[in-house]
């Protein structure tokens, strides 16, 4: 799938040494969380497929989120915490503070 990105996300991609195919790989495989109007995937160790637990490459996306508009195409930004990214997502309210939306 052709995703778009933005200039943000391009920019910290290229600071946290993330290609494009790598990214991918995490909205495959990655847990899905919808948090404060935009959709977060966040891959943990658990999400790796079992021929992937032992792959340098594969490991060292563990705790990479890609966090995505709404419209699940456009990618806002990317960025890694391995120890607490999860909590921080989870923290997150689950609706858009503007409109006051919530998931369903």
């Amino acid at each position: 799938m052709s995703y778009q990105w933005t200039d943000h996300s391009k920019r910290q991609a290229a600071r946290r040494g993330l290609s494009h195919d790598e990214l991918e790989y995490v909205l495959y495989y990655a847990s899905r969380h919808h948090r404060a109007g935009a959709i977060i995937y966040y891959l943990r160790e658990v999400d790796l497929p079992l021929v992937d637990h032992n792959q340098q490459y594969a490991c060292r996306l563990i705790g990479t989120a890609v966090v995505m508009a709404r419209d699940q195409r456009t990618i806002i930004t990317v960025w890694r915490n391995r120890r607490s990214g999860l909590k921080h997502i989870l923290r997150k309210l689950e609706r858009d503070h503007l409109k006051g939306n919530y998931w369903e």
